[in-house]
């Protein structure tokens, strides 16, 4: 009968089958129509989770916070596929059904379920085990037939490293007007008077000398000030851009790789060796 759990309590944790093995994370949880409880969950399987089984919940426990169901994991990986996040019909919960040897309790679509013999399951499990079989894979009685073989897969992460183009700074370019006092010489000229005294003999003409009374003459005299006369002109141009320069930045970082520790236990002698 299928477990009263909380759909909190489901997804994001594992799924394990009737032999204790990790089947995949808990992505979904359907839920029945009639009673609303919790009737079908999806596991995530294959390369990297990127497809979804479906899984009754008849029969499932909680244990250590995951959730165990009687089913194989082959059994599970091989069910029908449907498209996850939808609603099952009543025809492809039929077919789930089947697949995994339950029947519903209750005629009609979305009832609740219960096992069939453990007969029909375990020859379901036999069934989908020799299809495997023909896919290429061997029984160990067969492989012990011919030289005894068996093989594990390990695998390790492999870091990514890409790169990421954000703002660093900002760059502007503007002018502003400051005075300077400046001091400059610069020669200028003025008129002075200079004055010069001869004396006047008695062989001059008489009609050129002067007659005795007041006489007024006027000089005018000159003089250079310097004036300041300011004019703009351009003196220099600046012309501010970008370039790129490449620069070394270390990465670090946790990689996770998987070993495989072979424990080899020899009946004639007792001993245990690993390796």
């Amino acid at each position: 009968m299928a477990p009263r759990l909380g759909i909190q309590e489901l997804i994001g944790h594992k799924l394990i089958d009737q032999d204790g093995h990790s089947v995949g994370r808990i992505g979904q949880v359907y839920r029945d129509d009639q009673t609303h409880q919790p009737t079908w969950v999806t596991v995530q399987t294959g390369m990297f989770g990127s497809q979804e089984s479906f899984v009754p919940l008849a029969g499932a426990e909680i244990t250590d916070e995951d959730l165990r169901v009687p089913f194989s994991k082959s059994l599970i990986k091989d069910s029908p596929r449907f498209e996850a996040g939808g609603h099952l019909s009543p025809e492809q919960e039929a077919q789930l059904y089947r697949h995994y040897g339950v029947q519903p309790k209750v005629p009609g679509p979305r009832g609740q379920a219960e096992e069939v013999s453990a007969e029909e399951r375990a020859r379901r499990e036999e069934r989908t085990r020799r299809e495997e079989r023909g896919a290429g894979e061997r029984s160990p009685e067969e492989a012990s037939g011919r030289g005894g073989e068996a093989f594990m897969t390990r695998s390790e992460e492999q870091a990514r490293i890409g790169v990421e183009r954000t703002e660093s700074g900002r760059a502007r370019i503007h002018k502003t007007v400051e005075s300077e006092p400046f001091e400059q010489d610069v020669s200028v000229r003025r008129e002075e008077l200079r004055i010069e005294r001869e004396p006047v003999t008695g062989e001059e003409p008489t009609s050129g000398r002067s007659r005795m009374g007041e006489q007024e003459e006027e000089i005018v005299l000159h003089e250079e000030h310097a004036v300041v006369g300011k004019e703009e002109v351009p003196v220099e141009r600046v012309r501010i851009s970008k370039e790129e320069v490449t620069d070394t930045e270390r990465v670090t970082g946790e990689l996770r790789k998987e070993h495989i520790e072979i424990d080899e236990e020899d009946k004639r002698s007792g001993r245990r060796r690993e390796r």
